[in-house]
């Protein structure tokens, strides 16, 4: 038992809250690709459902990053400072993502789910499908997920400020470029449009 140390038991917990929250994305992710798809509305709201239940467990899986974050600063005694750039730059850009995903993701999602549920059963309509291809959603729900991973190199291998803004930058690149070439290979699977606003009303079946 002796060498478990505060610092072990810290490191542990940030890493699980970490892991955990790329599941999360994953299923996210995977239902994403299945809702825009799916050839009846049945099979998009058995998913729908799944991404309303576990969508609002990201933002407490990044405060829980950052709590434990910081009892791994505290514990690290004073060799990781809060004014080091790559914890600053972790930091912001955690809240940054985070922020972005209240403000502008989680509303576009919602609206998406409210029209699978108030949709009668039977085909996809194009609208509907359209509208599980609003770029809003896809974008930001890979820059989330890239950036974060971004944020993960940079809590790994520690680059300067400069080097890890940079870091976090690419991948936040990389997770658009990843959406508009899924948005694209599914808008040429379903011969549907993506819907540049996110289509502002509810599909009707």
């Amino acid at each position: 038992m002796g060498d478990i140390t505060q610092y072990n038991v810290a490191l542990f917990l940030h890493v699980s809250v970490v892991i955990v929250g790329f599941m999360i994305a994953a299923v996210l992710h995977v239902g994403l690709n299945v809702m825009v798809r799916s050839k009846t509305v049945e099979e998009a709201h058995s998913w729908g459902r799944v991404v309303h239940r576990l969508e609002p467990l990201l933002p407490v899986s990044a405060l829980l990053i950052l709590v434990f974050g910081a009892w791994l600063i505290g514990a690290s005694h004073k060799v990781w400072h809060w004014g080091d750039g790559w914890i600053l730059t972790a930091v912001i850009a955690l809240i940054v993502i985070e922020g972005l995903a209240g403000a502008l993701l989680a509303p576009h999602s919602k609206k998406l789910v409210a029209a699978i549920e108030e949709a009668g059963n039977g085909p996809m309509s194009p609208a509907l499908r359209s509208q599980a291809m609003d770029p809003v959603i896809w974008d930001l729900a890979h820059v989330a997920t890239f950036g974060f991973l971004g944020v993960v190199f940079v809590m790994t291998n520690k680059p300067s400020g400069v080097g890890a803004v940079i870091v976090v930058v690419i991948g936040a690149i990389v997770g658009v470029a990843l959406s508009r070439w899924q948005l694209a290979l599914a808008a040429k699977a379903t011969g549907t449009a993506a819907s540049a606003a996110g289509a502002s009303s509810p599909a009707t079946p």
